[in-house]
């Protein structure tokens, strides 16, 4: 079935499973154009780049946002709990995009997108659009906008009350992650940074959410949908629910931002640091 928005009480939230035909035709059709590319990849005898491993990380990727979407996490987010609603907020904006880009890495990102399409972008004008959205500060400016805008407590109930403003809010939380861990990843080679711009890149996401998760942990209820409500999920006051909105949040992007940057500090310093001492010994 596919549930209104606010559907109402008389509706067992644990057992609310959506059926949305967008959600479940897009992921098939994603999952087969991904099946279809990474097959002619292994079939051009480059297991290397099509692997299992990409594969796995790809349909985790795409099961990860579906079941966010249709999962009763999503009429728990809109009716009960902001702290349900932002667990599917980073399971579609972070989460499912680190799972995607991971599994398309390298040559595969080509083969995955269908000959026509690729045709069509390759021409002057598309291209120069592409080029311009795959810089690294515009994804930046993006995700910022998406990540900030969406929680404005106005934009949240508007988003709330309409379903199309809801559906354009899970998609550009999906394409603003796509576009911003591109560039972490460095999937991009055109606008690849170096492995410190791209720890720092990930730092200043992760400042600009805490922004967002702070706003939340310091503040007063800020959403009436779930103040206003005769039943209480879980027995979590407004104010509890919040804050565990906001350490939400902040969890999980410490898992995903900080550790990439992480990862990618320890590669530069590899680089930096290490391979020119081992060259050095050597020659000496």
């Amino acid at each position: 079935m596919i549930l209104p928005l606010h559907a109402g009480g008389d509706i067992d939230p644990w057992t609310a499973w959506g059926a949305d035909p967008l959600v479940l035709a897009g992921a098939a059709a994603i999952g087969l154009l991904y099946a279809l590319g990474w097959r002619r990849l292994r079939r051009r005898g480059r297991a290397d780049l099509a692997s299992l491993p990409r594969a796995a990380c790809f349909a985790a990727g795409l099961v990860v946002i579906a079941l966010a979407l249709i999962s009763p996490l999503d009429h728990i987010g809109e009716e009960y709990l902001l702290s349900a609603h932002m667990t599917q907020h980073m399971l579609i904006g972070d989460v499912g995009p680190v799972l995607l880009t991971l599994g398309v890495m390298g040559p595969l990102a080509l083969f995955v997108v269908p000959r026509p399409a690729l045709r069509a972008l390759a021409r002057r004008r598309p291209r120069a659009v592409l080029r311009a959205l795959g810089r690294p500060w515009v994804a930046f400016a993006a995700w910022s906008a998406v990540m900030i805008g969406w929680h404005v407590p106005r934009a949240y109930g508007y988003a709330l009350d309409h379903r199309w403003a809801h559906d354009l809010e899970h998609l550009t939380m999906i394409a603003a992650g796509l576009a911003v861990w591109m560039h972490i990843i460095g999937l991009l080679t055109r606008t690849r940074m170096s492995h410190a711009r791209r720890a720092a890149y990930a730092v200043g996401l992760f400042a600009v959410g805490m922004v967002v998760s702070q706003a939340m942990f310091l503040r007063d209820p800020l959403y009436a949908v779930y103040v206003d409500q005769p039943e209480r999920l879980l027995g979590l006051s407004p104010a509890a629910d919040q804050t565990k909105a906001a350490l939400i949040m902040a969890s999980e992007q410490m898992l995903t931002l900080l550790t990439a940057a992480a990862l990618l500090m320890w590669s530069h310093v590899d680089r930096v640091v290490v391979e020119p001492r081992v060259t050095e010994g050597r020659r000496a």
